[in-house]
């Protein structure tokens, strides 16, 4: 409106600073959002195998529209056999990669465009997806490559270190047992009002955040080293 009125941004400071706003908004949006695109890769949920067929080491990956293009054959796709590397964002542990064999089973076919994982107690320590940084079942989404260049070369490290290491947790944490009745019976017993009995509810809810300073910090950085690159069902 103000260009077409005459106030071109050459001339006008006001036009120049809502332009200059403007466009360092779009480029703040593009870069935020960009995405690259990587061959023989998805972005799926996990779910767990309900049939319980599925080994430890197996996922069964099934699509239904927007079939994958193979890029050597330029086929389309419609299941995945093979080895293939899964993950989660962000990696920070060497399991956290983990690499497993795309297998077909007839039994799944109607499970689509998701990410099936073995849920056999029998055959499992533990769930395969809390091996991709602690994933499970109720929503989580996981990244799976199979260019052959990266999951060849590639081998699982070794179950310890998915684990907590012995003494993290007294090392590290201070456990103070005190359940919910006993906490407000003891406000009750002290004869506290309204506005006192907040305090000390926010006192034991929020005693363990000693400033403000590091609030969002962590979602900031996850969310920086989250930006990963692929293609999306």
């Amino acid at each position: 409106m103000a260009v077409a009125s005459g106030y071109h941004p050459k001339t006008s400071q006001y036009t120049c600073q809502k332009l200059r706003s403007l466009v360092a908004s779009l480029s703040d949006t593009m870069i935020r959002k960009f995405r690259i695109s990587v061959d023989r890769s998805i972005t799926a949920f996990i779910i767990p195998d309900s049939l319980q067929i599925l080994k430890p080491d197996e996922v069964f990956i099934s699509f239904s529209t927007r079939l994958p293009v193979d890029p050597d054959t330029q086929c389309h796709i419609s299941h995945l056999e093979g080895p293939v590397l899964a993950f989660r964002s962000p990696c920070k542990l060497p399991t956290d990669v983990r690499k497993f064999t795309a297998v077909y089973r007839p039994e799944l076919a109607y499970l689509k465009d998701c990410v099936v994982m073995s849920a056999n107690a029998d055959f499992c320590a533990r769930s395969p997806a809390s091996y991709l940084g602690g994933g499970d079942y109720d929503g989580d989404t996981v990244q799976v490559f199979w260019d052959p260049a990266l999951v060849e070369p590639f081998s699982n490290a070794l179950d310890e270190y998915a684990g907590v290491p012995d003494g993290f947790v007294k090392e590290n944490f201070e456990k103070e047992v005190l359940k919910v009745g006993e906490f407000l019976r003891g406000l009750d017993a002290a004869g506290a009002d309204e506005e006192t009995r907040i305090a000390n509810q926010q006192v034991y809810l929020l005693g363990a955040i000693e400033d403000d300073m590091a609030t969002g910090s962590c979602e900031q950085a996850i969310g920086s080293d989250a930006r990963r690159s692929s293609s999306r069902f």
